[in-house]
């Protein structure tokens, strides 16, 4: 559906503060008496605590609070309390270089961090595992005290792969891996924790889902729910960083609680890259078997997932990458096998793609070495087992809209894949990859659902609060473009109010492509409603019949037989409703998810996703012969939006994801010695810049989904799940080199160039 205000290409309603450097972040966060927090972490990887000695860093003037485990809770937290293993500050032992030990608070931040370098701990060395099968051995040390380190396993089974890999006229095998990555968000981890008089707790901070964050916090402090309030502030980035709680908030919170002050902990640039949690690493054994037409017939993996210290959002990734294995192309016979592994390394989580760029890069690229071996083109290959509308697959999944088939066209030909393909330029080549995501978050709480709340003011302006958190990716100007559409209005029109747990309804935050499917059609509920009052107000105030009134121009129009036209604008109209009605013109409104009763997470899982979102990515890459540089041309990202909301946006959001996987394929990696984050700062760490961005040409594949709100499917994390497999497909392409490790470095490169 396109309307007056939906299908435009609309400016980001946030643009100009943070263009502007006016937006206020909680970073920027300054309250009255406000003292700094810093946190003393673990140097080693594995090590018992033999004993700790704060007396020195107490005795600092200006140092206002020392904590340690002693001073807190020691209840154990995951983001699945059932797998819980954490605990605020390590008492008996430490279990990576970054492990929560003591914090301080301090006049400022200089003091504090003197503060840190006088307190004593005596470690007892153990022995460290940093590889996952290192790990898995027998005689690995163990990290937590259970009988090894697989913290999590899980496995799906459809069909019969085995005897349908006998009957497979062509079989491929391998192994491959990806390595852990940093999010590098702009703005660093941090917060601000402050207590009322009341003994109410607000933190100040940049969560993706604050409602579950708040849940968080009270469970590990041990308090009343209602005793906790979560402020947003602008966020600079997250990419899935920021969807669990970090331990900063309760420290800070028991800090601010012991002085009575307002306390502020923010991450050093190099403690976000060594101390914040990264993507996991996925070592990939994998198997495709297919017919000598090219169809799919059987597809096995085992994944072993480098899960860190502790438990985060693993067990949910592993899940997550088992539904979209089993629904990418209609193969009958699927075997899962997936298990996430303790070693000694910083924590990982959520990451844009949970956990599908990696097995996306394993099986599209193991598509290709099955296309060769047939004699077949990788396009071709990929059209013939593409997914098609209404499809039911064996694992469950029910495929309501796809436009598959039109991306693989459209990305083939705009690239001249025909002409291109085939040629015999040395070391320039083409690829492709096909993905599948969720378009519309999950069902994996057994709980979909949001609400949001209109009111119409007497200055004309209409105000939304929605639990649609902003990160960058636009939901606030999604929400306000949805308002505008319903009810006549221009974007100046509309306000989105969305920062504080205790202004916003109940939502599960924004991850999972989510936001503008379920926030959105909140919205677009309320919104409809408000229309109904706003319409049957001005009715009255115009003397007509509501059928005859249509809303345009922030006004209220009243055209009908037989009579002269009539207006009222939207603040004289909310004006009288409070005057003459006596009731302002505020609504609510509500989407759930229709989950039925009956349904079983296990045995229907892939129903966990309400829509998919199909894509397809093609690329074009230069190889340097004497550096090893692999020099991305152009990209075609053929997208299926549904219905696309705001082309700008949706553009962006696919050029950022395509960078951000340029960087995942190419040049990003968590680099370590004995445990400890060598390439902790931009430096070091590499990432792609504007000087390497390629040509980007987003093509949007519009189908129409019955259930999103115009419409529309989620876009947020497709645009990273193909990007890996293409490229590396397309530097085979030009090379001949089967790339099955990422990231493709310069020296890998040049080395295997130099080896062929």
């Amino acid at each position: 559906m396109k309307g007056n205000i939906i299908g435009k290409r609309i400016p980001r309603i946030d643009s100009v503060p943070k263009a502007t450097g006016t937006a206020e972040y909680t970073v920027d966060l300054k309250l009255p008496g406000m003292i700094y927090g810093k946190i003393l972490r673990s140097p080693l990887p594995h090590a018992r605590i033999k004993s700790l000695d704060v007396s020195a860093a107490e005795a600092l003037p200006g140092v206002c609070a020392v904590i340690t485990a002693a001073d807190v809770p020691m209840g154990k937290f995951s983001f699945f309390q059932w797998l819980a293993d954490k605990t605020i500050f390590s008492s008996d032992k430490v279990r990576y270089v970054g492990d929560e030990v003591a914090a301080v608070a301090a006049i400022d931040a200089d003091t504090a961090e003197k503060a840190i370098e006088l307190i004593q701990v005596d470690y007892d060395p153990l022995p460290a595992v940093f590889e996952t099968e290192e790990a898995m051995t027998a005689d690995a040390p163990l990290i937590h005290d259970q009988e090894s380190n697989i913290g999590f396993k899980v496995e799906r089974h459809f069909g019969d792969p085995d005897n349908a890999f006998e009957s497979c006229d062509f079989v491929v095998e391998g192994c491959y891996k990806t390595d852990r990555v940093a999010h590098c968000c702009l703005e660093v981890s941090n917060c601000v924790a402050s207590w009322t008089p009341e003994g109410r707790l607000s933190i100040w901070t940049n969560a993706q889902a604050p409602h579950t964050q708040r849940q968080e916090v009270a469970r590990i402090l041990e308090i009343p729910l209602q005793d906790v309030r979560i402020i947003n502030s602008h966020m600079g980035g997250g990419f899935g960083s920021k969807l669990v709680m970090d331990m900063k908030l309760p420290i800070a919170a028991v800090l601010s609680k012991k002085t009575g002050r307002p306390v502020k902990i923010q991450n050093t640039r190099a403690e976000e890259f060594s101390t914040a949690k990264t993507r996991y690493g996925y070592t990939m054994y994998v198997k495709t078997g297919a017919k000598k037409d090219g169809t799919l017939q059987a597809r096995t993996v085992r994944v072993i997932a480098d899960n860190g210290a502790y438990h985060d959002k693993g067990p949910a990734t592993l899940n997550f990458s088992s539904m979209m294995f089993a629904t990418l192309y209609n193969i009958p016979n699927i075997h899962y096998e997936g298990m996430v592994v303790y070693t000694n390394k910083q924590m990982s989580t959520a990451f844009r793609g949970f956990g599908n760029p990696q097995l996306t890069f394993a099986c599209e690229v193991q598509l290709d070495e099955l296309a060769e071996k047939i004699g077949m083109d990788p396009v071709e290959i990929r059209r013939i087992n593409a997914n098609t509308p209404g499809q039911k697959l064996q694992c469950g999944a029910v495929v309501p809209t796809c436009g598959l088939r039109e991306c693989i066209e459209v990305a083939a030909q705009n690239i001249a894949w025909k002409e291109k393909y085939n040629r015999k330029d040395k070391l320039r080549g083409v690829g492709v990859a096909n993905m599948v995501h969720t378009a519309a978050g999950g069902r994996y709480y057994g709980y979909n659902a949001t609400d949001s709340f209109i009111k119409v003011a007497d200055d004309g302006t209409v105000s939304i609060v929605t639990p649609g958190l902003e990160m960058g990716q636009g939901v606030h100007t999604v929400v306000a473009m949805i308002v505008a559409e319903e009810l006549g209005l221009d974007m100046k029109s509309v306000k989105v109010l969305s920062n504080d747990t205790d202004l916003t309804p109940y939502d599960l935050g924004s991850w999972g492509s989510r936001a503008t499917f379920v926030v959105g059609n909140a919205a677009l509920a309320t919104a409809r409603e408000a229309r109904v009052v706003i319409i049957e107000t001005a009715a009255k105030m115009l003397d007509t019949k509501p059928e005859f009134i249509d809303l345009e121009n922030g006004m209220a129009v009243a055209r009908g037989p037989g009579m002269p036209e009539k207006s009222v604008s939207m603040g004289k109209l909310a004006a009288y409703a409070i005057n003459n009605m006596k009731a302002p013109i505020s609504v609510k409104g509500q989407w759930a998810d229709d989950i039925p009763e009956d349904w079983d997470i296990k045995t229907e899982f892939v129903k966990n996703v309400r829509s998919f979102a199909f894509a397809t990515q093609t690329c074009e890459v230069e190889i340097d012969k004497d550096t090893g540089e692999v020099k991305v041309l152009k990209f075609v990202a053929a997208h299926e939006t549904g219905t696309t909301m705001n082309e700008m946006l949706a553009e962006g959001q696919i050029e950022g994801a395509v960078m951000q996987g340029i960087g995942f394929t190419l040049m990003e990696s968590m680099t370590l010695d004995n445990g400890r984050v060598v390439n902790d700062g931009f430096l070091d760490y590499k990432l792609p810049t504007f000087g390497e961005q390629p040509e980007i040409d987003v093509q949007l594949i519009e189908t129409g989904d019955p259930h999103g709100p115009y419409g529309a499917k989620g876009i947020g994390e497709a645009g990273l799940v193909p990007t890996a497999a293409a490229l590396a497909n397309a530097i085979y392409n030009a090379s001949g080199i089967r790339v099955t490790e990422l990231p493709i470095t310069r020296e890998f490169m040049l080395n295997a160039l130099r080896e062929k």
